[in-house]
């Protein structure tokens, strides 16, 4: 199991629709493909604009295979195409727990 941190950083004064279509589209498809949402957060202090969230995945055929699921969905497409650029950029980084005692 590991964890999967994004980060989007949403284009100038489009936070807005790009949290609409997370909340229309993106949490959907989650939950139609079988993601593990950790959470979801926006930052308070530091960079703005940005929505930051966690999955977690049991291995990586799972992460390769739902991701491609919902980048092909017709939904999905339609969401990009209605609400135009939202993103200038995505991070994603990939962590595995340190083991303390």
């Amino acid at each position: 199991m590991f964890h999967e941190m994004r980060i989007y950083e949403a284009e100038p004064a489009r936070l807005p629709v790009l949290i609409k279509r997370f909340t229309e589209t993106n949490v959907n498809l989650f939950d139609k493909y079988g993601f593990k949402p950790i959470g979801y957060w926006i930052e308070e202090v530091g960079t703005p604009h940005r929505i930051i969230y966690m999955l977690s995945w049991d291995n990586w055929e799972q992460r390769a295979a739902t991701w491609q699921s919902f980048y092909e969905d017709p939904l999905w497409l339609e969401s990009i195409e209605r609400n135009g650029p939202t993103v200038q950029r995505i991070q994603s980084s990939i962590l595995t727990p340190m083991k303390f005692k």
